[in-house]
């Protein structure tokens, strides 16, 4: 006869690896959207480079993490969650988390650079190159801020009133999105010390 206090080791593996199983369900990962778009124009020279990126690059965009003077490159993101109230005598519990973000990075595209000198394109490439390493810095960013949200929203407590976590809920977010903002700020300030392969143009 089996009691509760002498079960098959065979039940209690099982047991262990369906908690294993659960366990990584409670955390599930972000929807990741991604996108890249180009600015396009042409030039024929550097000045005339510089004259089209700021004329056309994108500036004053919601949500672009970093902060320039002239934005080159652009990573734009929209972070949302989805999630439901269970709500009980005295308890209100946070279910069904699922958290999406959208990224659009923005690249500037050389239209007419076949006409150009050739070292001249071979700098401008390795700029390029360069400023688009610097953008996937902050879009890594933008999907740990996305993975840490949903995580710190799967583990908020239970509150007496659903109005309570709601605001829990509204702090998180703050909290969560103004922490990487300082990050993407952080190494804006300090790329030139830590950007790899730092090219000049």
């Amino acid at each position: 006869m089996i009691t509760h206090k002498t079960l098959p080791t065979w039940i209690t593996v099982c047991l262990a690896v369906l908690m294993v199983v659960l366990s990584g369900c409670l955390r599930a990962e972000p929807v990741v959207e991604e996108k890249t778009l180009y600015y396009e124009f042409t030039a024929n020279n550097k000045k005339e480079i510089w004259r089209q990126i700021l004329n056309n690059s994108p500036q004053g965009k919601v949500n672009v993490a970093g902060n320039h003077a002239v934005n080159v490159a652009t990573t734009e993101w929209e972070l949302t969650a989805k999630h439901s109230y269970e709500g009980g005598l005295y308890r209100c519990t946070l279910k069904d988390v699922q958290t999406t973000l959208k990224i659009t990075i923005r690249l500037p595209y050389w239209a007419n650079k076949w006409q150009a000198d050739q070292q001249l394109v071979e700098n401008w490439d390795n700029y390029v190159r360069m400023v688009s390493d610097h953008e996937d810095v902050h879009r890594r960013y933008a999907i740990k801020m996305a993975q840490e949200y949903e995580t710190e929203l799967m583990e908020l407590d239970s509150y007496k009133k659903c109005r309570d976590l709601k605001d829990a809920v509204k702090k998180t977010r703050t909290r969560v999105i103004g922490k990487y903002q300082a990050k993407n700020k952080w190494f804006d300030a300090n790329e030139f010390t830590y950007q790899k392969n730092l090219v000049w143009f």
